[in-house]
């Protein structure tokens, strides 16, 4: 978070520093301290309702201005912009972890992460007292510069201008441009077509819920019923019964003309789907939240229906044989398939074999 002109103080004069700087500063309206990889405090951060005073050990004061077009797209990190230093800041909204910066003077912007962490001093709330400030839609900063557009096309937010590559940069995705997709800024190729004068501005991507399990649960059983299947015709109907649940298992039923054939049916009365989501809540701490959805029960039963006929007869013409028909070949002829109503559609009662298979 140094400036750039900045030279790397020994750990000692940091110390040293750092006790000059309690000495002139009232630490009491800091709200956040910066700590480095070795546990160092760093500097200290004052918020505001328009943004961040980052006062580091070396003495150096930078405004980062509130910027919520950097926001990632959960919500998880707030954007802060200092124009100075041409420089974005990203801080986790909760006031405690690692820190984010991208340097818009360089020709590839890129988030990387900062030399240091952030924490609340003492028990202090951190940025909560700030956040419903920050986080209203009406409240933003542009980057002067700088034309901003919001959208999916090119994977979120971005931002663009005329600094960046001359015309045809600072337009739609489509156009070119600056645009950001994850904690990433990448280039998009420019084509030939001037900038646009204005460019259309949207509401910032808002925070997000993120799907961490689904799971399918069933509801249990309804009563079975009893379907008695009919054959009204003058031939012998072949029936072939197949449960979803157990396509493994097919029951057969020859049913001769006239016949019927009664069968008990276990019914489902459907499942439901469990959605488990995770998202943040103003101070930036996770929630979970659990959304069930109805799922109807599915058919399970599936009825073909074949018929037999004649296919030969074998007749003794020698006089040797006690029969005259020695042998009768039947064949099976398709009648049709028809599916049963699911759940609690499916009702005792008479099926007409034939009629149901030929409709």
């Amino acid at each position: 978070m140094s400036p750039k002109s900045m030279k790397a103080i020994p750990f000692h004069c940091g110390m040293a520093t750092l006790t000059l700087l309690l000495s002139t500063t009232t630490v009491a309206a800091a709200d956040l301290e910066m700590v480095d990889g070795y546990g160092n405090i760093a500097g200290v951060i004052d918020a505001s309702r328009k943004g961040l005073m980052v006062t580091e050990n070396s003495g150096n004061r930078f405004f980062y201005r509130r910027a919520r077009r950097y926001d990632l797209p959960d919500g998880r990190y707030l954007g802060f912009y200092n124009e100075t230093l041409n420089r974005i800041i990203r801080f986790p909204r909760s006031g405690r972890g690692p820190v984010e910066r991208a340097d818009l003077d360089s020709i590839y912007p890129q988030f990387v992460p900062a030399s240091v962490r952030v924490r609340p001093i003492g028990s202090g709330p951190g940025f909560a007292p700030y956040l419903p400030t920050w986080l209203e839609t009406s409240y933003q900063f542009t980057a002067p510069g700088y034309r901003f557009y919001s959208g999916t096309i090119s994977g979120g937010p971005g931002y663009g201008g005329f600094r960046y590559g001359g015309p045809g940069y600072g337009s739609w995705p489509a156009l070119g441009g600056y645009y950001r997709s994850g904690v990433s800024f990448s280039v998009a190729s420019p084509l030939a077509v001037p900038a646009a004068p204005m460019m259309p501005t949207l509401a910032p991507a808002q925070p997000q819920s993120t799907l961490i399990e689904s799971r399918v649960v069933d509801n249990g059983t309804l009563d079975p019923v009893e379907v008695e299947f009919v054959n009204s015709q003058n031939e012998t109907l072949l029936v072939v019964l197949t449960d979803a649940r157990t396509p493994g298992k097919k029951a057969q039923y020859q049913i001769q003309p006239g016949g019927s054939q009664r069968v008990k049916l276990p019914r489902s009365a459907g499942q439901t789907r469990i959605d488990r989501y995770q998202s943040w809540d103003i101070a930036g701490d996770p929630v979970e939240r659990e959304v069930r959805v109805a799922m109807e029960p599915e058919a399970r039963y599936q009825v073909a229906v074949d018929r037999t006929r004649i296919q030969s007869i074998a007749i003794d013409r020698t006089g040797k044989s006690p029969n005259v028909i020695e042998d009768i070949n039947m064949q099976s002829v398709p009648v049709g398939v028809f599916t049963l109503p699911p759940g609690d559609q499916l009702v005792s009662g008479k099926i007409d074999l034939f009629d149901a298979a030929t409709r």
